[in-house]
């Protein structure tokens, strides 16, 4: 009896898991229903909602998958709603390595390529391309046919920007066949814009009114009035180009209909400038006059800074000639007075090139002596300057030690050393950065912070995490005075990342950014890890006090931030 009790609940229990996954896999595919639609608010507020539930489950760890699949879509959403690529791009470079780890190739496939079209976005092409080619080597590797119509859509696409025609058609092809064999509506709406692109650029009109149609179809089922517009449009262009006038004139009215329901800078341009060219093939001058204005004024306002812009160059021009000109004519008027001067020169040159060859070696020796006269006052500056250094460095370190002796922990004595092993190599580093040769008070601050992260994160990198140091820094020198407690706050920061921040990830982010503003300069620093509060004081904490009176020693006033990992920005002169 109790061996049948058992079985029926173990029958639950996996029937249970089931609906679970099943519930959840519905959720994910109405949240695709909604993006293909356009309704990304919807999407949106479903995906946060689904992401949410999970983040704080008890079993968060058995639908690690999903998460990333949601954290997918969160990128997907803002590329519809056309956010910059750099925020997308964050996004998709730490949900791409969690991706890889986890296995789940299909996901680091679509990652891949919505990288290539963020890239794209910005007219990066080889960034494209290297993510292009990253995507195609999963497809072949894992045989992901059933999603290869994204690859060929969005390598057409990358062939049209470079402008390669034929290789555009090949991949739209591919992508009208694969897309329809798995039914994937978005890329075989894709496939019908590319395809109609060519068939336009070729005067293949009967093509390019094939696939017009099929893309209306395709709009009109998804209720997407603004691309309804476009495409009634693009339409009555390709029946103009035919001199199929009455239909050329029936859709661009459509086009009109759909454009004032919702406008947009499209309807600004597109449909004033089709209708003027309509009604002017069809001789009809006074129709044509007016929609010819309304095109200008449209295309006028939008064009002015460009204008303005090509103004300023042709007035610089004009400048430019008409100083031309005054030095064409000053040089005539040289050449003249050379030709005059010359007899009295070639005269003078004889007499003079003794005096001439006695006056070069004294300057040659004067130089000489100038030169080992500031050589030897820089080394005996240098000098100075070194010991000087030297002495303030050392008294920073005895007070750390000094510290210490009160609070240090013997069982932890390795630590101990690779912490103040990290702060002497700061100091060591800052005086290899000084600038030598013209001053010796400054440093490059970006070489410095850079060279000194990363030895620093090396020094605790563990080969089972993932740490991206991301540094930016926009002050090219600072005085060494500011420079040493910077760089051993840097060392403190770093060192209680790796220590305690990314326990339990493995992926972990560090941004470091220094840079000046109105309040003067600023250095913000921030992980993606569990945070802690940096006002509450720990007693056995040494890293924070001293960071605290490193503070205080630039007079800095700080702002921090627990909300998402950890967040410090110190405000100093």
């Amino acid at each position: 009896m109790a061996f049948k009790y058992f079985l029926s609940l173990l029958f639950f229990i996996t029937n249970f898991a089931t609906a679970q996954n099943l519930l959840l896999e519905n959720e994910i595919r109405k949240i695709d229903n909604h993006i293909i639609y356009g309704r990304f608010d919807k999407a949106q507020q479903l995906t946060n909602t689904l992401y949410n539930q999970i983040k704080t489950s008890s079993s968060k760890k058995e639908y690690q998958n999903e998460l990333l699949e949601l954290q997918f879509r969160k990128a997907l959403i803002l590329d519809r709603q056309e956010e910059a690529p750099s925020k997308l791009l964050k996004i998709l470079q730490e949900t791409v390595y969690e991706a890889e780890d986890s296995h789940l190739f299909s996901l680091s496939y679509r990652i891949y390529l919505l990288m290539a079209l963020c890239y794209e976005k910005v007219d990066n092409f080889d960034l494209a391309d290297k993510y292009l080619n990253l995507a195609y080597q999963l497809y072949e590797k894992y045989d992901l046919e059933s999603i290869y119509s994204t690859y060929c859509v969005r390598r057409s696409s990358y062939y049209r920007y470079i402008n390669k025609l034929d290789s555009v058609l090949y991949f739209a092809k591919q992508a009208y066949q694969y897309a329809g064999k798995y039914q994937n509506e978005t890329d075989l709406i894709d496939s019908y814009i590319l395809l109609s692109f060519v068939a336009n650029r070729t005067k293949n009109y009967s093509d390019a009114l094939k696939y017009s149609f099929r893309l209306l179809q395709s709009h009109k089922k998804h209720k997407d009035t603004t691309a309804l517009a476009s495409t009634f449009n693009s339409i009555a262009r390709q029946y103009l180009s035919t001199s199929d006038f009455q239909k050329a004139m029936l859709y661009n009215d459509s086009s009109r209909i759909f454009y004032k329901s919702k406008p947009t800078l499209i309807y600004n341009i597109d449909y004033p400038k089709t209708r003027y060219e309509l009604f002017e093939a069809m001789g009809n001058i006074d129709s044509a006059y007016y929609y010819l204005k309304e095109y200008q004024h449209e295309w006028e306002s939008q064009k002015a800074q460009e204008e303005k812009v090509k103004a300023k160059e042709l007035e610089e021009r004009y400048e430019s000639d008409k100083k031309e000109i005054i030095i064409k004519d000053k040089n005539k008027q040289m050449i003249f007075i050379g030709a005059l001067l010359g007899a009295i020169v070639i005269a003078s040159v004889l007499l003079i090139r003794k005096n001439k060859k006695i006056g070069k070696q004294n300057r040659i020796i004067s130089t000489q002596v100038d030169e080992l006269s500031k050589t030897l006052g820089q080394k005996q500056m240098l000098l100075s300057e070194l010991q000087h250094r030297v002495k303030n460095n050392l008294q920073h370190i005895i007070s750390i030690l000094e510290i210490q002796k009160e609070s240090v922990d013997f069982n932890n004595i390795d630590e101990l050393i690779r912490g103040n092993q990290n702060r002497i190599h700061s100091m060591a580093l800052l005086h290899k950065k000084l600038n030598t040769f013209d001053q010796v008070n400054t440093v490059e601050l970006n070489r410095y912070i850079t060279e000194l992260s990363e030895l620093v994160k090396n020094s605790y990198d563990n080969y089972k995490k993932k740490i991206n140091l991301n540094i930016q820094c926009d002050i090219a020198t600072m005085s060494i005075e500011k420079a040493l407690p910077l760089g051993l706050i840097v060392v403190e920061l770093i060192s209680n990342s790796m220590k305690y921040a990314f326990k339990n990830k493995k992926v972990g982010i560090i941004d470091i950014k220094f840079a000046k503003s109105e309040m003067g300069n600023h250095f913000c620093y921030n992980d993606n890890g569990c945070g802690y509060d940096f006002n509450f004081k720990n007693d056995t904490g040494l890293g924070q006090e001293i960071i605290k009176g490193l503070i205080d020693q630039l007079d800095g006033k700080i702002s921090t931030n627990e909300e998402s990992g950890f967040e410090l920005i110190v405000y100093f002169k």
